[in-house]
């Protein structure tokens, strides 16, 4: 079985990890500060603080933000939910706008249309490493003062005008999950460039409330810490990043090369002020030309090639029924017809091909 995607190590994954338990710091220690000092300097970012995964960056940047019951927060109709799962926890109030069937992402258009006075974020993601127009949304922001999140999960070394994706609005998160361009098994981190108070909160909602004070509790917090060892595995990681990125790259490159100009497929559409580090290669099938999506994921399985579906939009979903989710054209569709390949960096580009062929085999 090719899976549709594995943890690549890349040489120094041991020796930090033997480091950190000789070290007798487990739960914080050198590492952690390196992994969120490394960060800062890959992306170009004031302040990183590093937590167990990309949901509870979210949820501290919600908690640092003093969101509020009732809130309102503008979400993407297409993308992994976690945002939107976390203001259900909170009992925020999220609305989905639509996205570019192009792109995948969310545009300036569809978030103008959903501001209300409720309105206190926008958030955009960075779906399968692409940015959207940032530009445009950052200035509607700005008119309106609202703050923007870049849920940068998925795109972790993408580039937007040069800029790293997460570092272009007021905060940025980050997933290092097991699939993730580079992994710490779990774990994610917050950058962003806000002031002094913001950052003191971020900390204090980390680690239970605490500032300065060992066990006084200033705020009703979480424990969001990443562990030393988590951290020595994303050192790791971190230290053949550009390596990953030309790998990546070239994966890319390669499945393009088989699809491009296929009819009955259409594969994502990147700006040329985005250049993306892919997380995974999606394409959009026609249900003209492909028997129904899911159908050909089961027929790809049984060829001993394990693939993805699309993400679920909120209105296919029973969970946000309640929130009447209106003019999700695109996020439906997409969430339908698109299907993910395997994409990791030691696949073998005689694998690429087989799993090529195989889903061009398939169309009617």
């Amino acid at each position: 079985m090719i899976p549709w995607a594995k943890p690549d190590y890349y040489g120094y994954e041991k020796k930090y990890i033997n480091q950190a338990l000789k070290s007798s710091w487990l739960s914080d220690g050198k590492f952690v500060k390196d992994l969120e000092n490394k960060v800062c300097k890959f992306v170009n970012s004031k302040f990183a603080i590093s937590v167990t995964n990309c949901t509870s960056a979210i949820h501290l940047s919600y908690l640092a933000l003093g969101l509020k019951r009732g809130d309102e927060i503008i979400i993407p109709g297409y993308g992994y939910l976690a945002a939107a799962n976390i203001a259900l926890q909170m009992e925020l109030k999220p609305v989905f706008a639509d996205v570019d069937q192009e792109t995948f992402c969310v545009t300036s258009k569809s978030i103008e249309k959903k501001i209300t006075k409720r309105t206190k974020l926008i958030i955009v993601f960075s779906t399968y490493g692409n940015i959207c127009d940032l530009d445009a949304i950052i200035k509607i922001a700005k008119n309106k003062k609202i703050c923007v999140l870049e849920d940068a999960a998925e795109s972790f070394g993408s580039t937007y005008k040069n800029k790293k994706s997460g570092t272009l609005t007021d905060i940025g998160t980050y997933s290092f999950q097991a699939t993730k361009t580079i992994t710490t098994g779990e774990g994610g981190m917050v950058v962003t460039n806000k002031d002094k108070n913001f950052i003191a909160k971020l900390k204090s909602y980390r680690s239970h409330g605490v500032k300065d004070k060992r066990y006084y509790h200033y705020f009703p917090g979480h424990n969001f810490r990443l562990t030393n060892i988590q951290a020595a595995i994303g050192c790791a990681q971190l230290k053949k990043i550009n390596e990953i990125i030309i790998k990546r790259k070239k994966i890319y490159n390669s499945y393009f090369n088989f699809f491009k100009n296929i009819e009955g497929l259409k594969l994502q559409m990147f700006t040329p002020k985005v250049k993306p580090v892919v997380w995974t290669f999606a394409i959009v099938l026609d249900p003209k030309a492909f028997i129904d999506r899911d159908k050909v994921m089961k027929i790809m399985k049984t060829k001993g090639i394990e693939t993805r579906n699309g993400f679920y939009s909120p209105n296919l979903l029973p969970l946000y029924k309640k929130f009447q989710i209106s003019n999700l054209i695109n996020a439906e569709t997409l969430s339908k017809n698109i299907i993910c390949l395997p994409f990791y960096t030691s696949i073998k580009e005689r694998e690429i091909e087989y799993i090529s062929k195989t889903l061009l085999s398939l169309k009617r």
